[in-house]
C-alpha cells in the first residue's frame, strides 16, 4: 500500500512539470487496443488476500497501460517522459490501419495478448517505410513475432527470461540485472546502463544495428526459477536493435517490463533511453509529413524532365517523365495530396508529347535513310509525316528543317534526272543544268550543316564538271579534225592549182587576168564561222580556233602537219602522202 502511495505522489510531481512542455512536434501513437492484463489468477489472489473496500477493486486498473500511473506494472512515468518531447495519444480499440497511422509520426507497442492480423501488420510496414518509426517492446507474455517478422526481426520464440548470475542486479533478482555492453548510438546516449527486467533476446535479424547485448554469463532461463539447466542457451543475447526502412526507422527492445513505473521510477536511464528512440524514431516525420519532401524530389526530377523535352531528347525525357510520375504516385500513397495529383497530371501531358516527338524522331529517320537509298519519292513523303509530327508539338525548328530538306530531296532528285539525261557528244547543256540544281541542294543541306549530304552534292557537282570538260574536249577533237581536213582539201587545190603544165604554143587571145586565189586561211575561218553559226562551236571554241588560224606561221608547217595528221588516221595512202610532201617541199 506504501508503494502505491509513492507511485501516486510521483505521478503527480511529474505531471505538473510534463504539462508545460506537451504538444511538441512530434506525434506518438500508442496502440492498447489488445492492452495485456495481470492473470486472472493473480487478480483474484490479490482481491481474496488484501482487504479493501470492493469500489476500490472496481476501479483498479489491471492492465500494463501507458495510463496505468498507480500501479507497478504501468507505463505512466514512460508516458510522461515521452511528453516531454511529443504529444502522445493512445488508441484504444479497433484494428490498426494505415489510413490511421499515416497521420501520425512514431507507433509504440508496449503491451498486447493478441497477435496483430496479416493486414495490420502490412499497415504497420508501409507506415515505416513511408517515413514513419516503430518502438516495439517484446516481452515473454507476448507474442511478439506478429509484429517483428514483417521487419525479418524473431524474438526467442520459447518462453524464457534472461537470467545473468554474474551481472550487478537492481531487485536482488538475476532475472534483473544490468546490461553494461552498450554501442555508442543517439538512442544510448547518455546511457551507461539499462536496467533489464525479465528480458528476451532477439534472436534474428536480416539488417539493423544492435545497441546492446547481455553478457557471456547470461544464459535463456525457460523455468524461471533462477538456475541454468545444461539444455539451455547460454548469452550473450541481442536486445536492442535499431534499423532503417526505407524513409522510417524501427527500434525492437526485448525488455518491456524494463519501462514499469515500479523500475524507471529508480532506473532514470531506462527514461533516457527511451526518450533518445522516440527522438530518433521521429526525426524523419511520418507520412503526413514526409509526403512533402517526397513532393520535392518528384519535382526536381520533373523539371529535370521539362528540361530534356526543351532539349528535344524525347526518349530521355519520356524515361524522366515516367520516373516522376512514379515518385508523386509514390507520395500520394504515402499521404494523399493534392500536389502530388497535380504533378502526375502534368508529367502524363509531357509524356503524350513525348510519345509523338519519338514518332516523329523515327520518320524524320526514316526520310533520311530513304534519301541515302535513293528512294527520293518515299523519302519526301517521310518527311511531310515529319514535318506534321513536330508541328503538332510546336518543334518549329525540326519543322522547317523537314521542309528544307524536302526541298534539298526535290532539288537532288532533279539534279539526279538531269544527269541521267545529260550525256551528249557535243551539247554540255544537260551536264551545266544538272550541276546548277546540285549546287542548289547543297546550298539547303548546308543550312543545316549536314557535312554527309553536302560531300555528296559535291560529288555529283564533280561529275557534272567531268562531263562537261569532257563534251569539251570531244568537241575540239571534232573541230580540229574538220579544220585539218579543210586545210588538206585546200592544200591539194593549191597545190594542183600551182602544178606546172606542158607548153603548148597556140597563139591565144589576151584574157584580162583572174582574181587571185582565196588564201588557204580565209578558207579556214570561213569554214570556222559557218561552224559557229550553226552552233558546232561555242563562240569561246570559235575564238579559240580564229586565233591560232590567224596567228602567222609558215604554210608549210599547216600544211605539212596537216598531211602528217590525214596520213596518220589513215585518211591517205603512203604514196599520196609522198607525193603532197614533195609537192610542198618543192614550193
Amino acid at each position: 500500500m506504501r508503494k502505491m502511495v509513492v507511485f501516486a505522489v510521483a505521478a503527480v510531481l511529474l505531471a505538473s512539470s510534463a504539462s508545460i512542455v506537451r504538444g511538441k512536434d512530434i506525434k506518438v501513437l500508442v496502440d492498447e487496443s489488445r492492452l495485456y492484463e495481470i492473470d486472472p489468477l493473480i487478480q483474484d489472489f490479490l482481491i481474496n488476500t488484501i482487504d479493501l473496500p470492493d469500489f476500490f477493486w472496481d476501479v483498479y486498473d489491471w492492465g500494463y497501460s501507458f495510463n496505468n500511473i498507480f500501479e507497478p506494472w504501468g507505463f505512466a512515468f514512460a508516458k510522461l517522459e515521452l511528453e516531454q518531447v511529443a504529444t502522445v495519444f493512445i488508441k484504444k480499440e479497433g484494428e490498426l490501419s494505415y489510413s490511421t497511422l499515416r497521420e501520425y509520426d512514431i507507433l509504440v507497442i508496449a503491451s498486447f495478448e493478441e497477435d496483430y492480423t496479416s493486414e495490420e501488420m502490412d499497415a504497420i510496414r508501409k507506415f515505416v517505410e513511408n517515413g514513419g518509426g516503430l518502438l516495439l517492446l517484446g516481452d515473454f507474455e507476448y507474442p511478439n513475432n506478429s509484429i517483428a517478422q514483417a521487419f525479418d526481426v524473431l524474438f526467442y520464440s520459447e518462453t524464457a527470461v534472461i537470467a545473468d548470475n554474474k551481472a550487478v542486479t537492481f531487485a536482488g533478482d538475476n532475472h534483473q540485472f544490468y546490461v553494461i555492453d552498450i554501442e555508442e548510438h543517439p538512442i544510448t546516449k547518455g546511457v551507461d546502463r539499462i536496467a533489464l527486467n525479465f528480458g528476451i533476446p532477439l534472436s534474428s535479424y536480416e539488417s539493423g544495428k544492435v545497441l546492446a547485448r547481455t553478457s557471456g554469463s547470461s544464459w535463456a532461463d525457460k523455468d524461471g526459477l533462477g538456475s541454468k539447466d545444461a539444455d539451455e542457451e547460454e548469452g550473450p543475447f541481442d536486445i536492442l536493435l535499431a534499423m532503417e526502412v526505407g524513409r522510417g526507422r524501427a527500434v525492437f527492445f526485448g525488455g518491456a517490463t524494463s519501462f514499469w513505473n515500479t523500475i524507471v521510477l529508480g532506473e532514470e536511464e531506462n527514461l533516457d533511453l527511451l526518450r533518445n528512440a522516440v527522438e530518433w524514431l521521429g526525426e524523419l516525420g511520418g507520412p503526413y509529413k514526409q509526403y512533402k519532401i517526397m513532393n520535392e524530389e518528384a519535382q526536381n526530377v520533373l523539371s529535370e524532365a521539362v528540361s530534356l523535352y526543351e532539349d528535344h531528347q524525347f526518349p530521355e525525357a519520356k524515361t524522366k517523365f515516367e520516373e516522376a510520375v512514379g515518385a508523386f504516385e509514390e507520395s500520394k500513397e504515402a499521404y494523399p495530396n493534392a500536389e502530388a495529383d497535380e504533378g502526375i497530371e502534368e508529367a502524363h501531358g509531357y509524356l503524350a508529347t513525348c510519345e509523338i516527338g519519338i514518332k516523329a524522331d523515327e520518320t524524320f529517320g526514316n526520310a533520311l535513310d530513304l534519301f541515302d537509298s535513293q528512294e527520293y519519292e518515299r523519302a519526301v513523303d517521310e518527311f511531310e509525316k515529319a514535318k506534321v509530327l513536330y508541328e503538332e508539338i510546336e518543334y518549329r525548328g525540326r519543322a522547317k528543317e523537314c521542309t528544307t530538306k524536302m526541298e534539298a530531296v526535290l532539288l537532288f532528285q532533279r539534279g539526279e534526272d538531269a544527269l541521267s539525261r545529260a550525256p551528249s557528244t557535243f551539247s554540255t547543256a544537260g551536264y551545266e543544268k544538272a550541276k546548277s540544281i546540285f549546287e542548289q541542294s547543297k546550298s539547303k543541306w548546308e543550312e543545316y550543316n549536314d557535312s554527309d549530304q553536302v560531300a555528296t552534292c559535291e560529288e555529283k557537282i564533280t561529275l557534272c564538271s567531268n562531263g562537261i570538260a569532257r563534251i569539251k574536249r570531244n568537241r575540239m577533237m571534232v573541230i580540229v579534225g574538220g579544220v585539218a581536213a579543210i586545210v588538206m582539201v585546200v592544200v591539194v587545190v593549191v597545190v594542183r592549182k600551182r602544178r606546172p603544165k606542158l607548153a603548148v604554143v597556140e597563139v591565144t587571145p589576151e584574157i584580162p587576168p583572174a582574181e587571185a586565189p582565196a588564201k588557204p586561211g580565209d578558207i579556214i575561218l570561213e569554214a570556222l564561222k559557218v561552224q559557229y553559226a550553226k552552233g558546232a562551236i561555242t563562240k569561246e571554241e570559235y575564238k579559240q580556233l580564229k586565233s591560232i588560224v590567224e596567228k602567222p606561221k609558215p604554210e608549210e608547217d599547216i600544211v605539212m602537219k596537216a598531211l602528217e595528221k590525214r596520213y596518220a588516221q589513215g585518211k591517205i595512202t603512203k604514196e599520196e602522202y609522198e607525193k603532197l610532201k614533195s609537192a610542198v617541199e618543192k614550193k
